[in-house]
Formats: structure tokens, C-alpha cells, sequence
């Protein structure tokens, strides 16, 4: 029972560390000029994402940012939901639930408070360029899905046939 609430507490530190890490990154970037180069790899470029990833549904009216508001609740509801009664779980399953989750709320947070998410990080190398400007609670997000992916992917060559 202790490993459990252990368990808890420490995702609970998780998500919460990255909601202020992603909090004081935006706060950081909108220090900055519109395009920043902050090194040959990182370029700070901010911009409002009133959609989700790669900015679909970026064009969505009042109610339908209001019903992408709720569905962006609901999928928070269901992914805190699977994390805290399968806290028993693999701690590779546990970290990318409180990734994705910690995440998630950061960037709900953010779209509660301004109306949309501030993506600001463009990844390059030298002409090449990642898809999509992104910020750290996308990224936390993107890395617990990894960490997930490998969990599901190392059971299923565990299991016997």
C-alpha cells in the first residue's frame, strides 16, 4: 500500500513540476521578440494555437472552442482517472500517464487563461525544419505517449502464446 501512494505522490510531483516548468517557459518566451534564433537549433518564434496539435481546429468559433474546451476536459478527466486506480501499474506506464497528463493541464490551463495555447519552439537544422511550433507541455506530452508506446510494445513481446 505504501509503494502506491508513493506512486501517487510521485506522479502527482510530476504533473505538477511540468505544469510550472511549462508556465515559466511561456512567461520566458513572450520576453522575447515575435523570432528569436536562441541557438543553430532553436529558434523562438511565438504564436497563439487556438486549436490543438499542428493547429487543427485553429479556426474553430466561440462554440466550437467551446465544445473542443470540453472534449479537451473530458480526455484530462479519463487520462487522471487511469492514472490514480492503476497506480499499482509499471512505473514506465505510471511516468507517461504523468507526462501526458501534467501536460495536458498545462496547456488547458494556458487555453483557460488567454484563449489559446502559446506554442513558441521551432526545431531546425539549418534549412530543415521539425512540422509544427511546439512548447514544453507539448513535449511532455509527446514523450509520455513514447513512454507509453514502449510499455504497451514491451508487454506484448512478454506475453506467451
Amino acid at each position: 500500500m505504501q509503494d502506491v501512494r508513493l506512486k501517487g505522490v510521485i506522479s502527482f510531483c510530476i504533473i505538477l513540476t511540468i505544469i510550472v516548468i511549462d508556465y515559466f517557459s511561456k512567461q520566458y518566451a513572450l520576453l522575447f521578440d515575435q523570432n528569436y534564433v536562441l541557438n543553430s537549433f532553436i529558434t523562438i518564434y511565438k504564436m497563439n494555437n487556438y486549436g490543438i496539435a499542428f493547429s487543427l481546429f485553429n479556426e474553430l468559433e466561440s462554440v466550437g472552442q467551446l465544445i473542443l474546451n470540453i472534449v479537451i476536459f473530458l480526455i484530462l478527466v479519463f487520462i487522471a482517472r487511469e492514472l490514480f486506480t492503476n497506480l499499482a501499474s509499471s512505473n514506465l506506464y505510471l511516468i507517461g500517464l504523468s507526462l501526458i497528463l501534467g501536460g495536458g493541464s498545462a496547456n488547458f490551463i494556458d487555453r483557460y487563461d488567454n484563449s489559446a495555447v502559446t506554442d513558441f519552439i521551432i526545431l531546425h537544422y539549418k534549412d530543415i525544419y521539425f512540422p509544427a511550433v511546439f512548447n514544453i507541455a507539448d513535449l511532455s506530452i509527446s514523450i509520455g505517449a513514447v513512454l507509453i508506446i514502449i510499455y504497451y510494445l514491451s508487454n506484448k513481446t512478454n506475453e506467451v502464446h
